[in-house]
């Protein structure tokens, strides 16, 4: 099917460097997990809890990467998890379900940090049903697949988790005389990248409202019954920064990142474990979400948070308007080409939906 394209250019950075657009803080609606064999458990079996990593002696974050257990990325999930939450919170609060989009928050923090990752092309696909447009991840080809190396260092991010998480408060378990050993056993912990914890929230972005989910990685302490984000805590690895150009990297690049997904839901902590290229944890250092954006903001081409939230904001108006055409089967494709740094919208044509049965059922009924 060939259609016209539309064109978002990324340029000039100037129209994005006025106030901030309005964001409200995520109100969770639901939570849910996905046990090893990637059901999704409305339960939080899934739900870890901080506590600093023993770093004394250095632990090193490549051990147990042979033994591993990896999700498996050839299946395509779609956005069927939250589909399935949203399902669920509808049978009981359906005067909620209410939005102009839904999406994970990976695909709004790819949006968020464009102006600053201007080299980095990503697509997504689209479909609207009723007034509410859905936003997935494009399949990736092959040839975007991780090197060696990198498979390394996003290994060493898992199990940078796995010392740093309890499946119990603390509390609890030094009140049953457990603490020590748990604490002990966390250097042994498998990896498994089929567990997952994840929270489903609404949120607004100046004019546009949103219903999202992201991971969890691990709360501070018992999950309260009302604005539990705030005490979610992010966990990342970064490099060591051992000269002032991986200081200014990090600060440019990392720290943009980690701001923006943190951000996006309302996670005030981000906890950063530093190695070195061979896996040794060297220290760990917390970063207060609020913070992140005053840390770089007097220092020559770092990235502003109002350009970044004022360019997303930008992005939504420009795919509500010409993601119009209704129907489950109606898809398009959003992309950003990093070659003329232009967003894209083009349609894909009727295709198999990639929103669920019993979603289009239950909720969203075309």
């Amino acid at each position: 099917m060939r259609t016209a394209i539309r064109r978002l250019s990324l340029h000039p950075y100037s129209k994005y460097r006025i106030p901030c657009p309005r964001f409200n803080e995520p109100f969770e609606l639901l939570s849910f997990s996905y046990d090893g064999q990637r059901k999704v458990r409305f339960d939080d079996s899934e739900l870890k809890y901080y506590f600093p990593p023993i770093i004394n002696p250095p632990p090193c974050l490549l051990d147990g990467m042979d033994t591993q257990i990896r999700r498996d990325h050839s299946k395509n999930e779609h956005i069927d998890g939250l589909l399935a939450a949203l399902t669920r919170r509808y049978s009981y609060a359906p005067n909620e379900f209410q939005s102009d989009f839904v999406m994970y928050r990976g695909m709004i923090t790819r949006i968020f940090v464009t102006p600053y990752s201007a080299r980095d092309s990503w697509a997504m696909n689209a479909t609207k049903v009723g007034s509410t447009i859905y936003i997935e991840d494009a399949p990736k080809s092959q040839a975007e697949e991780q090197s060696d190396f990198e498979q390394k260092m996003t290994y060493t991010g898992y199990k940078f988790e796995t010392l740093c998480l309890l499946d119990r408060p603390t509390h609890q378990l030094r009140r049953d005389g457990l603490l020590d050993s748990a604490l002990l056993s966390r250097s042994n912990t498998m990896v498994d990248t089929n567990r997952e914890y994840c929270s489903v929230f609404r949120t607004r972005l100046g004019s546009h409202s949103i219903i999202s989910g992201a991971e969890v990685d691990c709360i501070d302490q018992e999950k309260p019954g009302t604005a539990p984000n705030r005490l979610y805590r992010e966990l990342k690895t970064s490099g060591i920064l051992d000269s002032p150009r991986k200081l200014e990297m990090f600060e440019r690049h990392k720290l943009l990142k980690f701001w923006a997904q943190s951000f996006i839901a309302g996670i005030p902590t981000v906890t950063v474990g530093f190695r070195d290229n061979d896996g040794i944890l060297h220290n760990v250092e917390d970063f207060r979400t609020q913070d992140i954006p005053r840390l770089v903001k007097h220092k020559q081409g770092m990235w502003q948070a109002n350009v970044c939230m004022n360019f997303a904001h930008q992005v939504l108006h420009f795919i509500k308007k010409y993601v119009a055409e209704e129907g489950p089967e109606m898809q398009y494709r959003i992309a950003y080409d990093s070659t003329s740094q232009e967003v894209q919208i083009s349609a894909l044509g009727k295709l198999e939906p990639f929103l669920t049965r019993e979603f289009l059922a239950r909720v969203a009924r075309p």
